[in-house]
């Protein structure tokens, strides 16, 4: 992914509402071959997308009292070999999710436009792992930092 250049995303809208909140969540894949992004903005993952590599992002808005809301995002840290990459899968993670942050806010124009509050959201990311060295979730700012 590296750096994020937005003629190189490729946005997928899958609500049949875009004021929808709940559930709105982002499958973010890419292509190694070409450096694309492909972001479905949908109700659910589109687990159609996702390969035995695991290197998606996933991430959704969530709430606990309808009022303030978070966006928590999921990556797997665990790959094919099952723990023997998670040590390097973790470091690419924290290099690329920058990247992957922005590619979301850039690919939800309306989201950011509508609710402005939902800049100034915390983002939380669970590190999933069978690891529990790696096991985690780490606060990642608001969206006003990507």
């Amino acid at each position: 992914m590296r750096n994020f250049t937005p003629d190189k995303l490729w946005i997928n809208y899958q609500l049949r509402n875009l004021n929808q909140l709940n559930p709105r969540r982002y499958t973010l894949t890419h292509s190694d071959e070409t450096g694309d992004l492909f972001l479905v903005i949908s109700s659910d993952y589109a687990y159609d997308k996702l390969t035995a590599m695991r290197d998606e992002v996933l991430g959704e808005w969530t709430t606990k009292d309808f009022q303030n809301y978070y966006f928590y995002v999921y990556v797997r840290l665990d790959g094919e070999d099952g723990t023997k990459s998670t040590a390097r899968r973790n470091e690419i993670f924290i290099k690329e999710l920058p990247t992957a942050l922005k590619a979301i806010k850039y690919g939800d124009p309306y989201l950011f436009t509508v609710y402005p509050q939902f800049n100034s959201a915390p983002i939380y990311i669970h590190f999933q792992s069978d690891d529990p060295k790696y096991n985690r979730i780490e606060y990642y700012q608001t969206f006003n930092e990507y």
